[in-house]
């Protein structure tokens, strides 16, 4: 009994020893640059949202956070990198939907996002528009259902990349409604949405910020949001569901990763300073500019929300693709 307490006690004095340890890291993180990997061209919705991030967190904590573009495999690239990385809180990922679920590795039953990824916080799950060039003859979602199925070939839709969230909406589009649908990758959302305009493609399922000026032109269509209710900030837009889908949900996430095994304190530091962030009143501003509200998560929160959606997205991407 006595060696055990020993033991006991021995371990305890371990464990107070290193609290201290973990709280210095934490009061003393950042005092280098930080790099933020957004795994996207610039310009789209991600980069725009990381940027915002970026600016914030600079200052916040008095000190340099430089965003790095590293496009390319839907994400997979800019992922795999941070996923990579010195787990020492100085280099940090922005990822939407599609970077997490392409990413290796992803598409196993048993996914753990803690062995890929450490979820630091969810920044805004906006919904989609769904787009329509303005040659398309289909004036509400209904009416394009129905020239879908009179289109044996499949309308051609574009996306941001395969695993990208325009890609997922679509996908979910297809099974819903029972059509058929024609895939046109892109690299990145800017010359997907040329070539929406152009008729290259029919449809799209886009981030507001990418559509919107088209829309208001009229050179694009906006026939509803992807999201189970109307958006505060699109009121006018009906849903995909209430216009001839029912059921039909697809909503894109956007959000800060950092490697796997990054020390808790300093995710916990970040979590709160991406938080206080998306309350300022400029950030609010700037995300309802996007379409899009801010979140407020913790880090557990955050890594159940993305474990749950990987696995559901993973599937409809191995059934769909």
């Amino acid at each position: 009994m006595k060696i055990r307490h020993r033991i006991g006690l021995c371990v305890g004095m371990l464990v107070s020893a290193c609290l201290p340890l973990q709280a210095s890291v934490a009061a003393e993180y950042p005092d280098q640059p930080i790099k933020l990997v957004v795994p996207f061209p610039p310009g789209g919705g991600t980069d725009s949202l990381g940027r915002i991030v970026a600016q914030g967190l600079g200052k916040a904590f008095n000190q340099s956070v430089v965003v790095e573009n590293k496009p390319g495999a839907a994400g997979v690239i800019g992922s795999s990198q941070v996923s990579r990385a010195k787990p020492d809180g100085y280099t940090l990922l922005m990822a939407a939907t599609g970077a997490i679920v392409t990413s290796p590795g992803t598409t196993a039953a048993d996914y753990r996002l803690a062995d890929h990824f450490a979820a630091v916080a969810l920044v805004a799950a906006p919904p989609y528009i769904l787009t329509v060039g303005s040659d398309v003859p289909a004036q509400s979602v209904a009416e394009l259902v129905a020239l879908a199925k009179n289109t044996p070939a499949g309308l051609a839709y574009a996306s941001s990349g395969v695993g990208a969230a325009s890609h997922i909406a679509a996908l979910q589009f297809a099974e819903k409604a029972g059509v058929k649908l024609l895939h046109v990758p892109y690299k990145g959302m800017g010359q997907a949405v040329t070539d929406l305009m152009s008729g290259q493609v029919a449809l799209m399922f886009a981030p507001a910020p990418a559509v919107l000026p088209h829309i208001q032109s009229g050179k694009l269509r906006a026939l509803a949001v992807t999201s189970s209710e109307r958006s505060q900030l699109f009121p006018e837009y009906p849903t995909v569901s209430e216009a001839g889908v029912p059921g039909y949900e697809s909503v894109g996430w956007f959000g800060l990763f950092a490697p796997p095994g990054t020390d808790p304190a300093v995710v916990d530091k970040l979590n709160r300073s991406v938080n206080a962030l998306l309350q300022t009143a400029e950030v609010k501003e700037q995300l309802k500019s996007m379409g899009a509200t801010p979140a407020n998560t913790t880090p557990a929160e955050f890594d159940k929300f993305v474990e749950q959606d990987v696995k559901q997205l993973a599937q409809l991407l191995k059934e769909g693709t």
